[in-house]
């Protein structure tokens, strides 16, 4: 740090940094069962009993889309509208509040784009939360009308989510100023990692049997940001064209050629001399449209009366 220059990191920077630690930060502190939460701008969506599924992300083709966790909204806002939550969701979910650790730390240097960086986080008031699930299979039916149902076989529940009241990341690379990155009182406690189980979907979204998540969800899972699940906002109407354009955007319709102009019209290529003078000279010229204007050459006769 050079002269003690200090700037706020903004969420975005805050997650990329963020992800460089998350997998080691939630193992060592959590176990290596709980999965970190994968973006702090996100992560209230990754409250308790919040509900997972996957789906490819919006814009990319379908031969190269990951088929990534993506949440969709607690449990209890999936339920059919206007009815109270099932007797089986009321009797079997219950939350307790227990404290894990008051204080942890965490710091890592890195190298990162040619540079080293060294990476900080502080994590105050840490506490869970557990949801105890115990559902029987075809006593919970989502709503009919949600778009992705029928193309879901199965779904994540959260049930545990590990909190922390003060979070506290900052990072130093090189001659760059440092920065920081908190998450106070009195906004509310943000989750940092959580647990998940894995129900199967039957037809008509009735929540089946309970299955078995595996390794593959901590270690394989792909996630993505909420932002880029929304679809981008349609294109503005196209503004209607102008009389004169419309007037251009028309066909213009053929004309049959017409005859071709005294300007293309081909030239007599001999010389007319001028007509004379006399009462003969109208039938001199009358004559001369049809003859050639040719020099006379003298005649052997008028020679040899010469020569006489």
């Amino acid at each position: 740090m050079e002269g003690g220059r200090t700037s706020v990191m903004a969420v975005g920077e805050a997650d990329a940094n963020w992800e460089l630690i998350r997998d080691k930060v939630t193992e060592e502190r959590f176990g290596p069962t709980v999965v970190p939460v994968p973006f702090l701008e996100d992560a209230a969506s990754y409250d308790l009993l919040a509900v997972l599924i996957k789906r490819p992300p919006v814009g990319q083709p379908r031969w190269r889309r990951p088929r990534c966790l993506v949440p969709v909204g607690p449990l209890a806002k999936l339920l059919p509208e206007g009815g109270a939550p099932p007797q089986e969701l009321r009797h079997c979910t219950r939350e307790y509040h227990a404290r894990v650790r008051g204080e942890s730390r965490y710091e890592e240097t890195r190298l990162v784009e040619g540079a080293l960086r060294n990476i900080r986080l502080t994590m105050g008031g840490v506490h869970k939360k557990v949801a105890f699930l115990a559902l029987r299979p075809g006593t919970v039916a989502l709503r009919p009308d949600l778009p992705w149902l029928h193309a879901q076989s199965s779904l994540y529940v959260v049930y545990e989510v590990f909190y922390c009241s003060r979070l506290g990341l900052s990072v130093t690379q090189g001659d760059q100023p440092h920065r920081t990155f908190r998450h106070e009182q009195p906004q509310p406690p943000i989750p940092v990692a959580f647990s998940c189980l894995k129900f199967a979907l039957r037809g008509k979204g009735v929540l089946g049997s309970q299955k078995p998540t595996g390794h593959s969800l901590p270690a394989k899972a792909a996630w993505v940001r909420m932002a880029v699940l929304e679809p981008p906002p349609p294109p503005p109407p196209p503004e209607p064209p102008r009389p004169t354009e419309r007037a251009t955007a028309r066909r213009k319709r053929w004309r049959p050629l017409g005859r071709p102009s005294q300007a293309l019209a081909g030239k007599w290529p001999f010389k007319r001399p001028p007509p004379r003078i006399g009462a003969s000279s109208a039938n001199l010229a009358e004559a001369e449209k049809h003859s050639m204007s040719l020099p006379l050459l003298e005649s052997a006769t008028a020679e040899s009366d010469t020569d006489e």
